[in-house]
């Protein structure tokens, strides 16, 4: 067989495997093909609407060098042409069918709902992420949302930035179908699906913000709020203050402080006010409580950076604790406002 040339499209490059599978399925019909595409596992169907990303317009010439016994039927009447965009709906709209008929095929997502996604997001969301991106990536974003979405979304770009965008978006090329697979599997971790970041990381992140300053914790958590509100969200119930100490419930108080040497917690209460001393020495056993107060009354000459610390690990348990589940501190949380 001779190399497939689009003659339309002017590319001259030869059709992968999976694009002239997308071809004959397409000049198939929808119900002849529906019975093919429910034999493919769901890597091959995704595979399959990769290709036709960038599949070239294929006229009914070249489908004849694809399947020679098909040549009486399509080489006569109305040209063939088979569009990317129609292999596309081709495949996602017997997926469809095959989900509300319960088929085993319901587990593969066609990768092109993300671009809706996308398209769905505010505006200061967009544009907020795509300002994270490089401007080439952020430019194939923008083509992707269409043209009136992305209108829209430029207007919040600075003047040079916007034509920068523009220029770049006319001479966007074809894009490979890993580079397309790589972006939609990145905008869909970072904006959608946020099932996946774990308690792990939130706390991670809850420890380095209760590091800051009240004021620039609050700050980066309305940041985050503005473009992973879910995230924001989970790391706001992390949040804690040594002051936090204040409002936690009794119980709370007790279990973190049954974990808590005495040592510690004297040097943590070194220079603290009066109530949250009172707060936490009142979670302490009698004997323990004793200790502590005798100490505090004739405070040690200790570096302001060993209390730090102490503050710090104390806090680090809170988090700990509130992690595992066996303490609430919701109710004691930064504010994003």
């Amino acid at each position: 067989m001779q190399s497939m040339r689009d003659p339309l499209s002017d590319s001259g490059r030869t059709l992968t495997g999976p694009e002239k599978v997308g071809v004959l399925l397409l000049a198939l019909g929808k119900q002849r093909a529906s019975g093919l595409l429910k034999k493919f596992n769901p890597e091959e169907l995704n595979i399959l609407v990769r290709s036709a990303e960038i599949m070239p317009t294929i006229s009914a010439a070249e489908l004849e060098e694809i399947v020679q016994e098909f040549e009486s039927q399509f080489g006569q009447g109305t040209p063939f042409l088979g569009r990317a965009e129609d292999v596309k709906r081709l495949v996602t709209d017997v997926i469809s069918e095959n989900k509300s008929t319960g088929d085993p095929n319901d587990q593969f997502i066609a990768r092109q709902d993300i671009w809706s996604q996308l398209a769905g997001l505010p505006d200061d969301v967009l544009q907020a992420h795509f300002h994270q991106q490089s401007p080439q990536v952020a430019a194939y974003y923008l083509d992707r949302l269409g043209s009136e979405r992305a209108s829209v979304v430029l207007k919040g770009f600075p003047v040079a930035e916007r034509n920068d965008l523009l220029y770049r978006i006319l001479g966007l090329g074809q894009v490979a179908p890993q580079v397309v697979e790589a972006l939609e599997s990145g905008l869909n971790e970072e904006l959608f699906d946020n099932d996946r970041r774990s308690s792990d990381k939130h706390l991670s992140l809850a420890g380095i913000l209760n590091n800051l300053d009240r004021e620039d914790s609050a700050q980066a958590l309305q940041y985050l709020a503005s473009i992973k509100p879910k995230d924001a969200e989970a790391i706001r119930k992390m949040l804690f203050k040594f002051e936090d100490l204040l409002k936690l419930p009794a119980r709370a108080l007790t279990v973190l402080m049954d974990g808590i040497p005495v040592e510690r917690t004297v040097l943590a209460l070194q220079g603290a006010d009066a109530e949250l001393q009172s707060k936490v020495l009142s979670a302490l056993s009698p004997r323990a409580r004793r200790m502590a107060e005798a100490e505090l009354q004739s405070p040690a000459n200790v570096p302001a950076r060993d209390i730090s610390d102490a503050r710090r690990a104390m806090v680090d348990s809170v988090l700990r604790l509130s992690a595992e589940g066996a303490i609430d501190i919701s109710s004691t949380s930064l504010e994003t406002a």
